[in-house]
């Protein structure tokens, strides 16, 4: 992705073979386009023939009412064929294309599902977006599209080269041959266009990943009065894929004329060859072959045009389809091991042991981390900005894996147990609280789709959520905005939280669940914490700096630069570990503060 180092890079042959894996399945429908392409070909270039054979009838004057209706009845009849099988054809491939569209999309986004949280947090988002979207959607284009518009106009092309050889091999022969330089220059641009077209594709996908950033942080934007400045740095990502889309165009306008030049000399030759011929009695031509050849002579150009055009689209498409499956070939980090086994009946007692941990290599967040935390017990986890608490939760359901120690939940290793069934034992909210955007009945609902309404209105309740819920509205049918933007922070925290009760899990992650809500939410939040770990049984793992949280945990977890600094109830730390109590008494003041600033 946009982070790497290195040249993500597939060869032709690669490539052909990577999209026929995908359209494998489709095979039997694509052969039959293909067979009525191939078929509707010869009838659809069958009418100039007739008009030469007519033109022919009458220089000699041999030309009757009943040849001439049997022509004209052959030309129709030829015609219509030929544009039946054409539209079969056609309706059999663009199915074809919308269900490889589809595939691919759905891989592609299971793929992004599957990947860890570390590559989310390395990749923009808004390049992922571009990807699934308009990369498929040009991918898609020069696999069927314009492949098939390069066979069918291939085919033309020796339907036709042998229809005016059949006339007039010598004519025909002559006509050709400007022909093959034509296809020379067409190879040249194919090279020398490949690599601008992956150019334009890249600095589509940073115009994609910069609006998306953009407007999801619309507000900072605003706040700041930086729209001008935001309006001059999209302008720049906009003139840089301006730039490399105008020196694209420029060596397709320089390439196409040429082309089209020798396109246009085989119909000089096809005329004044043909005339010469004709002026000196040749028994090689006749009139209606000339009239013949004026109906062909476009059908033999055109596929040089057609193909040119055809080569310049599969480019742009080639460098959507190598982004593609540069996607699809990035390995996942976090996944199940061989002979990984399914967590059942969890109790949840968690173990670390020896545990160290780093996001970049040489600078460790957790140094050899080791505590044991039994089954149902609350435990608080406080400590500094940067000393790894929040580190510590992300282990536990492994969106992370630890360099080195192990984590256990009731002695299992957790690197060898299945992601899914380690994850749903396990209920975990952050500090950003993300709603899904649609009702609060479906966000309630996503970790447990079967749940009761029952269920449901006891998790709200649990969360203290249930009371704020009917207030609104429409109730549960509430619709919250995109990330719950049509609520206020408390509200979507006890949501998120409501969320997490719901699915019972055994063991309970909370990452500075009070963080950015107003003090009527804090107070709900807090109650709505400690009553689950007094009634629920299960094992509660509580990231915080709040005074009246930390009062009241039975047991805290003090982290200091990376290492456990100190373990214990809170009067006991603020008596044994000087590090601890001299954080207390700054979080005291903090609290002091913010209370002052509110009132």
């Amino acid at each position: 992705m946009a982070d790497k180092d290195f040249h993500y890079e597939l060869s032709d042959r690669e490539l052909a073979g990577r999209i026929w894996a995908r359209l494998r399945p489709y095979r039997r429908r694509i052969g039959w386009a293909l067979t009525l392409l191939v078929f509707a070909v010869p009838f659809v270039n069958f009418h100039p023939l007739v008009w030469g054979f007519v033109a022919d009838a009458l220089v000699d004057q041999t030309l009757t009412s009943d040849v001439l209706v049997m022509w004209l009845s052959i030309m129709l009849a030829s015609y219509l064929i030929g544009i039946a099988a054409g539209a079969v054809q056609s309706y059999l491939l663009e199915k074809t294309g919308q269900a490889f569209v589809r595939d691919i999309r759905a891989e592609l986004f299971s793929k992004f599902q599957e990947q860890s949280l570390a590559y989310h947090r390395n990749c923009r988002t808004g390049e992922l977006v571009t990807r699934i979207t308009s990369d498929v959607d040009a991918m898609e284009q020069s696999v069927l599209q314009g492949l098939t518009a390069l066979m069918e106009e291939f085919v033309t092309f020796i339907v036709v080269a042998g229809m005016v050889l059949w006339i007039s091999p010598v004519v025909g022969a002559a006509s050709i041959i400007p022909l093959a330089f034509a296809f020379i220059f067409i190879r040249k641009y194919n090279r020398r266009v490949k690599s601008l077209y992956a150019g334009v594709r890249k600095k589509l996908g940073n115009i994609g990943s910069f609006v998306q950033d953009r407007l999801a942080g619309i507000l900072v934007t605003q706040s700041f009065g930086r729209r001008k400045h935001e309006t001059e740095e999209f302008r720049e990502n906009a003139d840089q894929f301006y730039d490399s889309s105008v020196k694209a165009s420029r060596l397709r306008n320089t390439y196409f004329p040429i082309v089209s030049v020798f396109g246009f000399i085989n119909n000089l030759i096809m005329l004044g060859l043909g005339a010469w011929l004709i002026m000196n009695d040749s028994s090689l031509f006749s009139l209606g072959a000339l009239l013949a050849y004026r109906g062909f002579w476009w059908r033999l150009q055109s596929p040089i045009r057609t193909i040119a055009q055809t080569s310049d689209i599969l480019q742009r498409a080639r460098a959507a389809a190598t982004r593609i499956m540069e996607l699809l070939d990035e390995p996942i980090s976090i996944k199940n091991k061989p002979g990984a086994r399914s967590l059942e009946n969890v109790n949840g007692a968690i173990d670390f042991n020896e545990v160290s941990f780093s996001y970049l290599q040489g600078k460790p967040i957790l140094k050899q981390v080791s505590f044991s935390i039994k089954a149902g017990e609350f435990v608080a986890v406080a400590g500094g900005s940067g000393s790894g608490k929040s580190t510590l939760l992300n282990l536990i359901p492994r969106f992370y894996d630890v360099d080195s120690g192990s984590v256990t939940i009731d002695d299992a290793q957790i690197k060898m147990v299945t992601l899914d069934s380690l994850r749903k034992k396990i209920g975990y909210v952050g500090q950003d609280h993300y709603l899904f955007d649609g009702t609060i009945w479906e966000n309630l609902i996503y970790g447990d789709p079967a749940a009761t309404k029952d269920a449901v209105f006891s998790a709200a309740k649990k969360a203290n959520a249930h009371d704020f819920i009917l207030s609104l509205q429409k109730g549960y049918e509430t619709q919250v905005g995109q990330n719950g933007v049509k609520l206020s922070g408390g509200q979507r925290q006890r949501l998120s939280l409501a969320r997490a009760f719901l699915a019972t899990p055994r063991i309970l992650l909370l990452d500075e669940p009070t963080a950015s809500v107003e003090p009527e939410s804090e107070f709900l939040i807090h109650d709505a914490v400690l009553t689950r770990s007094r009634e629920s049984g299960g094992t509660t793992v509580l990231v915080t700096h709040r005074i009246d949280l930390l009062r009241q945990a039975p047991r805290i977890l003090f982290f200091d630069q990376g290492k456990l600094a100190a373990d214990g109830a809170h009067h006991d730390l603020v008596e044994s570990c000087s590090a601890y109590a001299e954080a207390y008494l700054r979080w005291e003041v903090e609290e002091a503060n913010q209370i002052s600033v509110l009132r």
